[in-house]
This record gives structure tokens, sequence and C-alpha cells, in this order.
């Protein structure tokens, strides 16, 4: 699927649990890029929106998807392609600390 690819544009500053920083924007913008090229049905997938969630555990992710826009893709194959996605970049990304006055807001 070209993961690499996709997620290579993203900057990478190592956090606690090996995982990358990221901002949200970058976030949805990989997951979105990454689902578009899933499939060949799902390339009018139009994006997800993240949302910063306090984890459970400490390997626990601190996103998680809080709505998804499939536009005209298909239902089914972009949300199999998301799953998927989800999970991997999870268990390699996290959402950078929070800065005031930006548009990533605690809650959203």
């Amino acid at each position: 699927m070209g993961r690499d690819a996709v997620l290579a544009w993203l900057p990478k500053k190592k956090s606690a649990g090996d995982r990358s920083s990221v901002t949200v924007d970058d976030l949805q913008s990989a997951i979105t890029e990454a689902v578009k090229k899933a499939d060949p049905d799902c390339e009018a997938f139009i994006g997800v929106i993240v949302q910063r969630v306090t984890p459970k555990a400490q390997l626990d992710a601190n996103w998680a998807i809080k709505g998804v826009r499939f536009g005209k893709a298909d239902r089914e194959k972009s949300r199999k392609a998301l799953t998927t996605i989800v999970e991997r970049m999870q268990r390699e990304f996290v959402l950078a600390p929070h800065v005031p006055g930006s548009a990533d807001k605690l809650g959203q």
C-alpha cells in the first residue's frame, strides 16, 4: 500500500513508547491519504476527524477517530481500510502535546 510513502512527510519526533509525535492535521491527512490509496473504490474518500483522548493504559493511543467523511467512496471498502490503517497508526503515532491557541483543542 505504500504506507511509508504516505507517512514519510510526517515530522518524526520520538516520544514515550517509541512512537512518533504528530499534529492532528498531519495525522488526519496521513490517514485520509492512506485510505484513498488502499483501493481504487476509496479514491473519493474525504477524510477523518481525529479526537484527542486520555489513554486508559500507558501503551494505549492518545487519539481516536471521532468522525468519518466517506464522500462517494465505497463505504465498506473504506471502513475496512480505515480500521486497518488506524490500528497500525495508533501503534506508531501519538498526538503532539496541545499547543494553546491551535486548532487542536482538548476534548475535540
